[in-house]
């Protein structure tokens, strides 16, 4: 079932199948379509008692098993989601839904799955078979991100102008958390007059992007001036130079291991570097047909995963949208670079853990040093 279609149904009220698994990588829309189930099927009086959030540890899993077998007197539907299925060991996974195939899904409740791996979201409907359905969550295109705005303020009972539209994008970004968040403040504070241009730039035009993930691009596309940039807007707002040291050694040890599996795996990891050079040609494309090829090479790479032993192909991310789509990155590196720096990496963190004295300079040191070449 595509995204289109499930808010259709749910418009109405007619979501027919208890189980429904919310795959693909755009975990805001999906959070979305859960928070829009619950208001649309379960009184506002039930809902604390009838929505049930839950992850997948072994802990975890029995006793929610048992709460959706559980009798009760409340006949408003029940909607229990699993946020973290795809992380749970096999063996756990597998039970977990024998167990709940075999005892048949309660009248009135719905079983929503939270999935990542687009192979374990084949294994849950591949289970439930004519009981669910799959939905893929993907951001919208970039040519198409401006009628998303407009239909989202229009759902909140205002109405923004294509220019205002492009313009809220062009001061925000494309996250679409943030986008909801910013036009959901215009769409209250328009007291039903129509959201132009002077609005959007008056109500949004204090946000700066350069947040972490800005700068994990522009570490990885080698670009030290946007790269210090957005470094040092993030430490003088408060961001903890930690948690962005954190981030961006998870990103070199990932550069570094695919570039590994490369030399020790050629045959099985050639065609993947072919696909992401393919990918890096149109990774700062975004009109449709570029958007399109890109969504195909990713499907390439996921599939060439299927063919690899499964540990490799895990400990690549090959099966992670949202990892998968910044990995053409590490083709900016090389194996020897990466390798002649794991020494200096180790010592920093070592130092971040410890209480290091001025840590953000500290970072901003290494990010210089690193992307200039001058590292020690």
């Amino acid at each position: 079932m595509d995204l289109t279609t499930f808010e259709k149904l749910l418009k109405t009220g007619k979501v027919s199948n208890p189980v429904l698994v919310f795959a693909g990588p755009e975990d805001f829309l999906k959070e979305k379509a859960f928070a829009d189930m619950v208001q649309k099927l379960v009184p506002e009086v039930d809902r604390q008692d009838n929505t049930v959030r839950t992850g997948s540890t072994a802990k975890e899993l029995p006793g929610v098993v048992q709460q959706i077998f559980s009798f009760t007197f409340n006949s408003s539907p029940r909607l229990f989601l699993f946020q973290e299925i795809d992380s749970a060991p096999a063996k756990q996974r597998k039970d977990f839904l024998e167990k709940l195939s075999n005892g048949g899904i309660p009248a009135d409740t719905y079983i929503i799955f939270n999935v990542t791996d687009a192979k374990i979201a084949g294994e849950i409907t591949a289970k439930f078979k004519q009981q669910s359905d799959r939905i893929d969550f993907w951001a919208p295109f970039a040519n198409q991100l401006g009628a998303w705005i407009r239909n989202q303020t229009s759902e909140q009972g205002a109405e923004m102008s294509s220019e205002a539209a492009d313009q809220l994008i062009e001061l925000v970004g494309s996250d679409l958390a943030m986008l909801h968040q910013e036009l959901s403040k215009l769409a209250v504070s328009s007291r039903g007059k129509k959201i132009g241009l002077a609005e959007v730039k008056a109500g949004v035009a204090y946000l700066r992007q350069n947040n972490v993930f800005d700068f994990l691009e522009a570490f990885g596309q080698r670009n030290p001036t946007k790269a210090l940039r957005c470094l040092e807007t993030m430490l003088n707002s408060g961001e903890a130079a930690q948690k962005i040291w954190f981030m961006l050694c998870r990103q070199l040890r990932d550069f570094r291991l695919l570039h590994a599996l490369m030399r020790d795996r050629p045959d099985l990891f050639e065609p993947v570097f072919a696909l992401l050079r393919r990918y890096s040609l149109l990774a700062g494309k975004s009109d449709f047909k570029s958007n399109q090829e890109k969504k195909n090479l990713l499907s390439e790479i996921q599939q060439l995963a299927d063919s690899m032993p499964e540990t490799l192909a895990k400990a690549a991310a090959l099966r992670q949208p949202g990892k998968l789509r910044n990995l053409y990155l590490a083709l900016n590196f090389s194996y020897a670079e990466l390798t002649a720096v794991a020494r200096e990496i180790i010592d920093n963190d070592l130092a971040f853990k410890s209480g290091i004295a001025d840590a953000g300079a500290s970072l901003q040191r290494f990010t210089a040093s690193f992307l200039t070449g001058k590292t020690n």
